[in-house]
């Protein structure tokens, strides 16, 4: 719902060859999470606002709240399986500046987060937030991936061939 205005922005990620991935129309957590049609509802609604402002439908999404939350606990395995189904790959995240936390991190606090969360994964994936009011996460990203290449990591995009990280209940 936050690309009217933004097309420019959506086209440039698309032709500077970066993945553009798909999160969700609403994020009304209670709303996408209260069946798998109210899901595909909102996805879809989200996937068409892209292809409408840049012309790509995206492969790749991330979950509102990631794939298994407090929200969906009673609907995560039939979405899943809809969405492998239609072909569609998701990532979870291992790494998190913790800019969503509702904490008022500073930048140099969210690029601390990643690194650290960085050194202790063997393939990071990491989540950081593009909202309106995340200026703070936006300023961090040149240092985060200044620090990361300097200490060997590379920074690249997620495509539907990177091994997705995602997460599962501990049995």
């Amino acid at each position: 719902k936050n690309i009217e205005g933004r097309e420019e922005t959506l086209q440039r990620i698309v032709d500077e060859g970066h993945t553009l991935g798909i999160h969700g129309y609403s994020h009304d957590y209670d709303e996408i999470y209260s069946s798998v049609d109210a899901f595909l509802e909102d996805f879809h609604e989200a996937y068409q606002a892209v292809y409408d402002a840049c012309g790509v439908y995206p492969t790749v999404f991330r979950f509102p709240g990631g794939s298994i939350n407090a929200y969906n606990r009673d609907v995560y395995q039939p979405i899943i399986a809809e969405m492998i189904r239609r072909g569609f790959v998701y990532y979870d995240w291992d790494v998190s500046g913790g800019d969503a936390t509702g904490e008022d991190l500073s930048a140099e606090e969210i690029c601390e987060n990643v690194v650290q969360g960085v050194s202790e994964t063997e393939h990071p994936v990491v989540l950081p937030h593009d909202a309106a009011d995340k200026d703070a996460t936006a300023e961090a990203v040149s240092e985060i991936v200044e620090q990361l290449l300097d200490i060997g990591y590379y920074c690249d995009k997620l495509t539907p061939n990177i091994q997705p990280v995602t997460f599962s209940y501990d049995e």
